[in-house]
Formats: structure tokens, C-alpha cells, sequence
């Protein structure tokens, strides 16, 4: 079999209802050899940041020597992109390898006559991933949860530390509705007692961090006088503090918060801050506040949720006019509507609206539209278009059109949308 038959069929493996626990999951785990049970490994969760945050983190160990793998979802363009050892992406060939040994490993369980056990396509390329990282053997393995913490695959290993980036509200209908729940969810990550490091003011976070360990660090508590400031020229993020100064890469004021966390490790590791500004100098992590391209400027943003919507908009805010931005987005069925678009509808004036009807929760751009209607939610200035190539062309005649003031398109929504986009342009 291929590379894109067995993708197919990883991909359709889907999950039919919540997990209870994660028993089976720690019983295959136990089956395939506990991969990686010897390593050290930085375990991160939270609502959003964990992307930079585990960018952050490995290029500042690989900047100090260390081998470092990295594991994060979703991907962009490509499956691969998933799994990382020393900046180099899995080959096909090793997936084809560890997913073989995973179908083979569960098929003969089944067979056993035991409860069956059903692996989701995320569930699979965990361990499709801990196999990978067994044979790379490295210095460091850093695992970003997928959705929420405690019932997540990546829960089965334990971790030397453990990072919450932050918590709000998405997947309200999987990880509960309020924030004491959110935060019970994500702080499950933490096992043994471990340290946690942390970024967040929230009081239910705290809470729910101080019944799972006495070792906690709240960065934001810790560097409270830290000072940040945007270069709108070269779209980067400097920060001050204990009369330090660092440059970041990644445009927007809460990159920061995501940084102190990578710079509390790297000291627990003594490394010093010029290798951290090393590691720092060689960040590139797409789809957050990504200048994708300067003529035209095209930035993409994988803001998905109505937190990280306020963010991107703060960002935006920062460098152009209500009425010099054009949006192209799309949302899941899963996502706050009413809290999206309010942010939405204050960043621009024309919004393009997309179909991602072939995405799990996607919805074509029609029923978008009824869905606003039904929430009384407007759609004055939203242009409503399944295709994305063609809401990409008519954006560009906007921004080409000299009666209108447009300076930007922005594609935002989420990471399938940026992957519909990038695929048109390529």
C-alpha cells in the first residue's frame, strides 16, 4: 500500500463518542513496548499557544545542543509535518513502518477475544509517533496534547514536566462549559507529582494545578514586570525584563507569555540567553500572524476560537484600519459563532466566507450563512463563497482596486482553511 492509501485510512478512523478513560489506550501502550517511557519529555496543554510554545521550546534546546523531537497537530500540507526529530520531518516510509506494527499490534488483541479496542486517527498517529521517537532516541521529546488533556493519547506517557499555555472556552461539548472543567481537563496532564509550568491568571487554572502538584510556576506571576513591544517594521515581538532583552520572531504581544515559558525550561537546563536568542532566531512556526507574502500582504492566522480571534484582531489592530482588511474564513460547526464574528466583523469591513464541507464539523459557506441568521447574528459585508480560490481572486481585485483603501487579506478560521488557501497558491 501507498503513503496516500494508508493516510486515507488513518484519516477515516474517526471517533464516535467521548472517552471515559484512556485504558485501552494505555494497554496498547503497554503492548508496543511503553515507547518512550526513558525519555525526558516536555508534555503541553492548553486552549492556544501550544504551537509556539513547543516551537519555542525545541529551537532553543536544539540551539543548545540537545536532540529534540517534537510532536503537534494539525498539520498544514502535509501529514509528515506532524512529527519531528532534529527538524526533520518523518519519511514515509516510517509511517508505513510504526502504523503496521500498530494495526498488527491491536488486530491481534482483538482477536484475543478481549473487549475490542478502536483506535481514533489522532490515537494512531500518537503511537505511530512514540514508535518514531523510540528509535531516534533523543535528548528531549516534546508532545503537544490534541484536544484537552486528561482522556488525550498523548496523556498515556509520563512527562519531567508539564505546560499549560493557557485555558478559555472551545470544545465546550467535549471538554465542559465552564472554566473550572476546562481547566480540570488540562491539568490532567500532570501526573506524579510533576512540575508545572504555567501561563495564565486564572483562578480555576490555579486551583486545578495546586490538586495535582505542589510544583507549579505561573510565568506571568513570576516576570510580572516584563515589558513587550511590537516592531511593526519587521513584524516581531521585543520583550525586557531582569534587564534582559529578547527578540522574537512571531508578531503579537502574547507570544511573549507563550516565550517565558520555553525561557523557564531553558534555565531549569542552564542555557544561556545567547543560545536562547539562537534558538529564538530560528523559530518559524506558520499560520500564526505568518506574513505569508508582502506584495501582496497576505497574512495567515490559524485564529480559531473566539481568544485567539481577540488576539489576531489585537495584532491587526496594531498595523491597519477596519477598512484596509479583508478577511477570508471559515468556521466548524463546533466553534462560537456569535463570539467569532463579533471579533470578526470589528477587524473588517468585507469578509469572505468559505466551505470546508469536506473537513470533519465543516460546513459550506450557505450553511454558515443560516446559521448566522438563525444566531441573529449579521451578514452585512460577508460575501458568502464555497470556493476559496475564487474568494482569493476576487479579494485580490479589491485589493488591487484603487477606489477601495484595502492594504491586507487576511485567511484566517482555522488550520484547514490556511491548508485550502496555501494549496491554491502553491
Amino acid at each position: 500500500m501507498n503513503i496516500d492509501t494508508i493516510l486515507k485510512e488513518i484519516f477515516s478512523f474517526r471517533a464516535t463518542k467521548r472517552r471515559e478513560n484512556i485504558d485501552d489506550l494505555k494497554l496498547i501502550y503497554d503492548l508496543l513496548g511503553k515507547p518512550c517511557k526513558n525519555n525526558k519529555i516536555i508534555h503541553i496543554a492548553g486552549t492556544n499557544g501550544k504551537g509556539s510554545t513547543a516551537s519555542f521550546i525545541e529551537n532553543i534546546l536544539t540551539a543548545a545542543g540537545y536532540s529534540v523531537c517534537k510532536f503537534t497537530s494539525p498539520h498544514i500540507l502535509k501529514y509528515n509535518e506532524r512529527i519531528v526529530s532534529d527538524k526533520k520531518m518523518i519519511t514515509n516510509e516510517e509511517i508505513l513502518q510504526n502504523y503496521s506494527i500498530i494495526k498488527g499490534t491491536v488486530s491481534n488483541y482483538n482477536k484475543s477475544g478481549s473487549n475490542e479496542i478502536n483506535l481514533n486517527f489522532f490515537e494512531i498517529t500518537t503511537f505511530i509517533a512514540l514508535l518514531y521517537f523510540q528509535k531516534q532516541n533523543p535528548d528531549f521529546i516534546v508532545l503537544e496534547t490534541g484536544l484537552g488533556g486528561r482522556l488525550d493519547a498523548t496523556n498515556i506517557v509520563d512527562s519531567n514536566i508539564s505546560v499549560i499555555t493557557n485555558i478559555t472556552f472551545d470544545h465546550v461539548n467535549i471538554l465542559g462549559n465552564t472554566l473550572q472543567q476546562i481547566a480540570y481537563e488540562k491539568a490532567g496532564i500532570i501526573k506524579n507529582g510533576e512540575l508545572c509550568i504555567y501561563s495564565d491568571n486564572l483562578p480555576e487554572l490555579k486551583k486545578e494545578i495546586d490538586k495535582k502538584t505542589s510544583k507549579a510556576i505561573n510565568v506571568i506571576e513570576k516576570y510580572k514586570n516584563i515589558e513587550i513591544e511590537l516592531d511593526k517594521k519587521n513584524y516581531k515581538t521585543v520583550l525586557y525584563f531582569e534587564n534582559k532583552r529578547f527578540i522574537l520572531p512571531l508578531f503579537g504581544k502574547f507570544q511573549a507569555y507563550n516565550f517565558l515559558i520555553a525561557y523557564e525550561i531553558a534555565k531549569i537546563y542552564n542555557i544561556h540567553d545567547k543560545v536562547i536568542q539562537k534558538g529564538l532566531d530560528n523559530v518559524y512556526w506558520p499560520a500564526r500572524f505568518e506574513f505569508y507574502s508582502k506584495n501582496p500582504t497576505i497574512i495567515l492566522d490559524a485564529a480559531h476560537n473566539d481568544d485567539s480571534i481577540k488576539k489576531l484582531s489585537e495584532n491587526l489592530k496594531e498595523l491597519y484600519k477596519k477598512n484596509e482588511v479583508i478577511i477570508i474564513t471559515s468556521l466548524l460547526q463546533t466553534k462560537d459563532f456569535k463570539a467569532v464574528f463579533s471579533e470578526l466583523q470589528n477587524i473588517s469591513d468585507k469578509i469572505f466566507i468559505t466551505s470546508l464541507k469536506n473537513v470533519a464539523y465543516g460546513l459550506t459557506s450557505q450553511e454558515i450563512k443560516d446559521k448566522m441568521k438563525e444566531l441573529n447574528i449579521s451578514v452585512e459585508n460577508i460575501i458568502f463563497e464555497d470556493d476559496i480560490n475564487k474568494a482569493y481572486k476576487e479579494s485580490l481585485k479589491l485589493l488591487n482596486n484603487t477606489i477601495y483603501n484595502f492594504k491586507a487579506i487576511i485567511v484566517c478560521g482555522s488550520f484547514y482553511e490556511i491548508s485550502e488557501f496555501e494549496k491554491i497558491v502553491l
